[in-house]
């Protein structure tokens, strides 16, 4: 039950590393500020992204163990102006690099897959034989 938030926690935890890199990237070489910039912007959009889908999810898992039918899916609109906000304000406003944004807006999703797939695997505990239900 608790595999939401601890999966969202080592996401935030890995989007504030990518952040801080971005930072660290920024002061060693100034000449790039548009790229690290832009991808820190990325992060912190992909990021609210994430929480945004992790709170429509908890939502849903809420109303259907209530008995309460779903009002809505998991807001595939919603996200997707929170990404191109990130991309209008990094390039528009901020002149940042459009390339990099994406890659920044892309990294939290990634790692939030990543490391679904890891724990997935982990959970089994078993043999693979286990899976295919044969009998002993």
């Amino acid at each position: 039950m608790n595999e939401l938030p601890d999966l969202l926690k080592r996401v935030s935890r890995i989007a504030f590393f990518f952040l801080s890199m971005g930072c660290l990237g920024w002061a060693v070489w100034p000449a790039y500020q548009n790229v690290f910039g832009g991808f820190m912007i990325g992060v912190i959009g992909g990021m609210a992204i994430s929480w945004h889908l992790a709170w429509k999810l908890v939502r849903i898992g809420d109303s259907v163990v209530s008995g309460r039918k779903p009002r809505s899916g998991l807001g595939f609109v919603t996200r997707a102006c929170i990404g191109l906000l990130a991309g209008v304000i990094s390039v528009r406003m901020l002149e940042f690099n459009l390339a990099a944004t994406v890659t920044g807006i892309i990294a939290s999703p990634m790692a939030t897959l990543v490391l679904g797939l890891i724990s997935r695997s982990r959970r089994s505990d078993g043999h693979p034989t286990d899976e295919r239900g044969e009998k002993h």
